[in-house]
């Protein structure tokens, strides 16, 4: 071997030895990359199952930040157009609010209390109703066997247990609402302060998006519950009057349902038609067709007329997207999740429009 392969021999080895670093190098690198896309990976899935946790304690947040937003509303209105300041205005708000449901439970709580014990007592023997009425009609036999025979799976000791669950969480259901009502008044109180607070999390360039946000948020969620509220009393009034004329019982407690599961689009409306069809069937078929056909007046109404109206100043949610949001926030968080499904779905609705669609994609949103 002559002196120049000598001096190559070296020289390969050292590229040898630079190849070996380098792949060491990047094996070290994927390596490390790997392990911080699956950290941060774990961390999302443990942020998510977190979140799933305390989902009903977010939605009762978001509850009361409802009714804080009500509450406001009034006292912004008063303080406008009257002297006082913010905080006496929100202080009249509570004070007037508390003296009329003290007021109604003066007047009518005995008789409330009352009717909805009756409406209760009555509804058992709607099903014996039921049977005799259809045993005028060749098919009725057949129709009540068939109702018999879906209904018998509700008689096993599991499903016993549901419905007996229903009473241990009537105790639940006033903890959270007095949590709401609490909550509620402190956000009314002195919203800057918690305003201020959630933008101050994000960096001093992305704070006045967050303030135009919260704004825009306020402004529709606002006019959607003031309508919400409106159409209300108005599918109340309908229900409760129709029902006064066809002389149906508790017309005045089968109202209030109306107007309170009313709150709730798409499902409430239907829910609440149930217990009134069960009271008409202790008058007769007559009586439940007309009912029947009162509902759907009463709601047709207000999905083509007073619904419409009211969106005209919010924003304006597909029908099929309000519905899967109910059936999701139904299935996964019980009723607390459907009485909020409709709001939840504004909120995501305005988010989208303004920091996806107009922020990223750069299109001209209208935003409500």
């Amino acid at each position: 071997m002559n002196s120049g392969d000598e001096a190559r021999i070296p020289e390969s080895q050292a590229t040898d030895n630079k190849a070996a670093a380098a792949a060491r190098s990047t094996s070290g690198f994927l390596t490390r990359r790997t392990l911080i896309i699956a950290a941060v990976g774990a961390a999302v899935v443990a942020l998510l199952l977190m979140l799933w946790q305390v989902a009903q304690i977010l939605l009762l947040v978001f509850a009361s930040l409802l009714l804080a937003l009500f509450l406001r509303t009034l006292a912004d209105f008063i303080s406008r157009r009257t002297p006082l300041s913010e905080g006496w205005s929100l202080t009249l708000v509570v004070a007037v609010l508390l003296g009329l449901f003290a007021l109604i439970l003066a007047l009518y709580g005995p008789k409330l209390a009352d009717g909805f014990y009756r409406l209760f007592k009555e509804l058992p023997s709607a099903p014996e109703r039921l049977r005799r009425a259809l045993e005028q009609y060749e098919w009725g036999p057949a129709f009540m066997d068939t109702l018999s025979r879906a209904g018998s799976s509700m008689t096993d000791s599991k499903q016993l247990a549901k419905i007996a669950g229903i009473f241990s969480t009537a105790f639940g259901a006033l903890g959270s609402a007095v949590v709401v009502i609490v909550l509620g008044l402190y956000f009314a109180a002195d919203p800057k302060t918690y305003i201020d607070g959630t933008a101050h999390l994000f960096p001093q360039a992305r704070r006045e998006r967050v303030y135009e946000a919260f704004d825009r948020l306020g402004h529709t969620l606002r006019w959607w519950l003031l309508g919400r509220i409106a159409a209300m009393l108005i599918v109340g009034v309908m229900i409760g009057i129709g029902l006064a004329v066809l002389g149906v019982p508790f017309a005045f407690i089968l109202g209030l349902v109306a107007a309170i599961l009313d709150f709730v689009p798409n499902i409430g409306p239907l829910i609440a038609a149930i217990p009134a069809l069960m009271v008409g069937l202790s008058q007769d078929g007559t009586t439940v067709l007309y009912i029947a056909l009162l509902y759907f007046v009463v709601q047709s109404l207000e999905g083509y007329l007073i619904t419409p109206f009211i969106e005209q100043r919010v924003v304006d949610l597909p029908p099929a997207l309000l519905l899967i949001a109910q059936l999701v926030l139904g299935a996964g968080f019980g009723i607390l999740g459907l009485l909020l499904a409709s709001p939840l779905a504004v909120v995501i609705m305005v988010l989208v429009q303004m920091l996806y669609m107009r922020d990223v994609l750069g299109e001209p949103v209208k935003l409500p």
